[in-house]
């Protein structure tokens, strides 16, 4: 593997936030790292595969969605017929805890969540997206983008 070369700036320390963020909440939900795919930019938005499909839709394979204005979503993924729909979003925080993830995914699996709203964004006198991702910061090679 080659090393990038790390910056000290806001821009690499948010890159290592939302890629240790990704990966917690990848984990946590059962998605391989492979499945997972997260970019920065003015719109910070992170996609993940599910493995499994929930009540009601069946016949359509599921993916997780987050983005830095709205947090998390379980979308159906679009087919060559069918756009992709939300069956549900959690509503809480734009960083919620991976287990609250995983504890919403598994309510929508089992036909528990639906609808719901965005997630209201942080206060604007509060920490920003790179304090609330310096938690789930890990390493000093710059993270792997898909």
């Amino acid at each position: 593997m080659t090393e990038a070369l790390v910056l000290d700036n806001d821009a690499t320390h948010e890159a290592f936030g939302l890629a240790g963020y990704v990966r917690a909440v990848a984990a946590a939900v059962g998605v391989p790292e492979r499945a997972a795919a997260w970019e920065l930019g003015d719109r910070p938005a992170a996609y993940l595969a599910l493995p499994d499909r929930c009540a009601g839709h069946s016949e359509r394979d599921l993916m997780l969605i987050w983005s830095a204005e709205r947090g998390w979503k379980v979308c159906l993924e679009n087919t060559a017929h069918q756009p992709s729909a939300v069956v549900a979003r959690l509503g809480t925080r734009v960083i919620a805890a991976p287990a609250e993830v995983r504890e919403f995914v598994a309510g929508v699996l089992g036909g528990l969540h639906k609808g719901g709203r965005s997630a209201p964004p942080p206060p604007s006198d509060g920490p920003g997206l790179t304090e609330l991702l310096s938690g789930y910061a890990v390493g000093r090679v710059a993270p792997r983008f898909r």
